[in-house]
């Protein structure tokens, strides 16, 4: 067993597919819920993209994991505030999509941001 330092552990990697994931879905949000047509559509769009692109980053060049997932979770709290600030609290599936992608992408970005670069122990390749 030839022990070896894993940039990216499996639990980092699989917050990371979330974020990813989550980005993605609030960009066709708006197209789901029939809002595309409204102004406040592009901070789904523009959100979501920069959501999944940082997510994707973070798969690819984990180094730079920490500083994404705080800049995710800056755009998670923009997420979980555009309801009232684009004044769609009425639009109940919209409105609750905003909250459970705003959490979910705060959760797993501010997990990641905090959790060590590196795990402390070695991770085992097998033999």
């Amino acid at each position: 067993m030839t022990p070896k330092t894993d940039d990216m552990s499996g639990s980092h990697r699989i917050l990371s597919i979330i974020a990813l994931l989550s980005g993605l879905w609030l960009f066709v949000s708006p197209w789901v819920f029939n809002a595309d047509s409204f102004g406040n559509a592009y901070s789904g769009w523009i959100v979501g993209a920069l959501i999944a692109i940082l997510a994707g980053f973070e798969l690819s060049t984990p180094s730079m994991r920490g500083l994404l997932s705080w800049i995710s979770c800056l755009l998670a709290i923009w997420i979980f505030a555009s309801p009232w600030m684009f004044g769609y609290t009425s639009s109940a599936g919209r409105f609750v999509n905003s909250l459970c992608v705003g959490v979910i992408v705060f959760i797993v970005a501010l997990r990641n941001a905090v959790s060590p670069r590196h795990p402390s122990q070695p991770v085992p390749t097998g033999r």
